[in-house]
């Protein structure tokens, strides 16, 4: 009775994920492997041991330096010579031999042929035949099923054979077991597949199996490093000391992490600007890190070009070697200040004038900082070292410019001091580095030289309070004023008069200031309030001018206004003027007024007035 056999496969589809895709090739011209996947061997006799019976071609690409082999029946090898040779006297072999070429590299099969023998031993493996064809004797182990490598993105034509003994991506012989490959793999979408063989007749009956191997996809050099961002971004503090880390880069490759195709290496490729060095900062081949190579003192962000630096970084995979893939990107290192210098003063005298009894900014003090503007190693700090004991000055910065505004806040006296000495120190807001000091040029002197203005008289007492008896006589004296004049440098007269005297009751000598009745005291008069009567009196000294006051906000306006002038005289003589004001609103130092010409004018009244109440009993 003839039987025939068939060899039927199923697909165990074993999925491993990977990132990445298809891209370049490996080394050109090369394809890892077996370069002959076939071979045969005539069968004359026995096997001869140390017999040489053919050579192999294998080449892994990179030299063949550790490529090991491993044959399908124990009783062969491959020696150094990549010859095929029994390891012992063999009076016959398989068919069918199977020889395994492994390395970093590379991982092939190659297939011999043993045309010619006849009979197996007890222990041969299974030679499938075709229909028609007597089956021989079989044992246990007659099934080989060794592991299958092949390698990602190969060429046509297709089918290519694998192997001996999967539907779809692998295709089987159902009479020889021949195992092709129907198109290229990508090791990025699966590095594996698991088939499970099975041997049955024609009929469907099991012979043997199933049994499971494995087809391991071997990885190529198509996936070229990639850096997570086009463009990254570092900074370093000016004067770091030589082999400061200031950032590290990373790239991936989706090729095999176990093969020198995702080994990177990383290389400055180029500084952008090359001054003063085309070689200030160095990056570890190995792990990315991209320190400083420039020396401190060369460092200096105040004497560099410029403060920022760009360098176009590659990532190369093959280990650095010539032939591997590159990626690229750019890292944007800034040099960041440090207070490195002191501000100076840009004089070291200021003067400042200002009028008696007047408030505001007098004088703004300049300086200049080499460090970073809008930091706190450049924003400056004033004090008043000296020369302010009644505290009547203080000094704020001006944010915009950092120039130091210095202002009276109390009123300064020009009888007590018509001159002043201020000495005043800047600092920045960050203390400076331990070797840099502040010196001379941090202090300047300002002189500020008070204005004497025409004070007007001063009363004492104020208020005054007398008593008298109601109907006294007329012309009865009730009380002696005395107003003196602050200016006390000046040589001037005080007159008196009546401001207000609602009854008319009262008079008064303007020189001598002697108040007398005008008129009788009643006490029942409406003009009589609590047994009270008010008056008011005013002095004024002889000096020629008089102030405008603002007595509350207006808007900025030109604003026109009539005055009256008028003297003390019997009867008193007076003129009609207009004086043009302008009100402008001061913003940070800088006065906004409206596009009319400005006017400003100064009328000082030195005047007082006296409030004198009467006691009536």
């Amino acid at each position: 009775m003839e039987i025939g056999v068939c060899v039927l496969l199923a697909f165990l589809f074993h999925q491993v994920a990977h990132v990445g895709g298809q891209g370049d090739g490996g080394h050109e011209g090369c394809v890892p492997g077996f370069q002959v996947k076939k071979y045969q061997v005539m069968y004359r006799g026995p096997f001869q041991k140390g017999q040489r019976l053919l050579q192999v071609e294998f080449d892994d690409c990179a030299g063949n330096e550790d490529v090991t082999f491993g044959v399908s029946d124990p009783g062969f090898h491959v020696d150094g010579d990549l010859n095929l040779v029994p390891l012992r006297d063999l009076p016959r072999s398989e068919p069918v031999l199977f020889i395994h070429g492994v390395s970093a590299h590379a991982d092939d099969l190659a297939q011999v042929d043993i045309i010619g023998t006849r009979g197996r031993s007890p222990h041969a493996s299974l030679h499938v035949i075709g229909r028609g064809v007597k089956l021989p004797y079989r044992s246990k182990r007659s099934l080989l099923v060794p592991n299958i490598s092949i390698s990602e993105n190969e060429r046509g034509p297709f089918p290519k054979f694998i192997g001996q003994d999967p539907k779809g991506l692998f295709t089987i012989d159902m009479n020889s077991g021949a195992v092709s490959v129907s198109r290229s793999v990508d090791r990025e979408a699966r590095d594996s597949y698991q088939l499970e063989v099975s041997t049955t007749d024609y009929s469907g009956n099991l012979i043997e199996g199933p049994q499971v191997f494995r087809i391991n996809v071997i990885d190529q050099n198509d996936n070229r490093p990639i850096f997570k961002e086009p463009r990254y971004t570092g900074e370093v503090l000016e004067g770091s000391p030589t082999g400061t880390t200031v950032m590290t880069m990373t790239a991936f490759d989706a090729d095999d992490p176990n093969t020198d195709n995702a080994v990177l290496r990383y290389n400055i490729v180029k500084q952008s600007p090359d001054k003063p060095s085309p070689n200030m900062f160095y990056i570890d081949a190995e792990r990315g890190d991209i320190v400083t190579v420039i020396a401190p003192t060369l460092l200096d962000r105040e004497t560099l070009p410029t403060t920022t630096y760009e360098l176009e970084i590659m990532a190369k995979d093959m280990a650095g070697s010539e032939v591997g893939l590159t990626g690229t990107t750019t890292a944007t290192i800034t040099i960041t200040d440090k207070n490195d210098h002191a501000p100076e003063f840009t004089h070291p005298l200021f003067e400042a004038h200002v009028y008696e009894g007047s408030t505001g900014v007098v004088v703004n003090l300049t300086v200049d900082d080499r460090d970073d503007p809008a930091t706190a190693a450049w924003r400056a700090m004033y004090s008043i070292i000296s020369g302010d004991p009644t505290q009547s000055f203080e000094i704020q910065t001006n944010p915009d410019n950092n120039e130091g505004m210095l202002s009276v806040v109390k009123p300064l006296n020009y009888e007590a001091s018509e001159f002043l000495s201020l000495l005043i120190k800047v600092e920045n807001e960050d203390p400076l580095v331990p070797d840099v000091g502040y010196g001379p040029s941090s202090t300047a002197t300002v002189h500020v030289r008070v204005e004497d203005i025409n004070e007007g008289p001063v009363f004492f007492p104020d208020p005054l309070i007398v008593t008298r008896m109601e109907n006294i006589p007329v012309g009865s004296f009730v009380a002696s004023l005395n107003a003196t004049d602050p200016d006390i440098l000046e040589k001037q007269s005080i007159r008196y008069a009546v401001l207000q005297d609602p009854a008319g009751w009262l008079s008064v000598n303007p020189v001598r200031g002697t108040v007398n009745t005008s008129a009788s005291l009643d006490r029942e008069s409406p003009y009589v309030h609590d047994n009270k009567y008010t008056a008011v009196f005013i002095a004024t000294d002889n000096a020629t001018h008089s102030q405008i006051r603002l007595l509350r906000s207006l808007k900025k306006d030109n604003y026109q206004l009539p005055l009256l002038i008028t003297d003390s005289g019997v009867p008193p003589l007076s003129n009609n003027t207009e004086v043009k004001v302008q009100v402008c609103i001061c913003n940070k130092n800088r006065m906004h007024c409206s596009s009319a010409h400005s006017h400003r004018a100064r009328f000082l009244v030195p005047l007082a007035t006296l409030l004198l109440t009467l006691l009536c009993l």
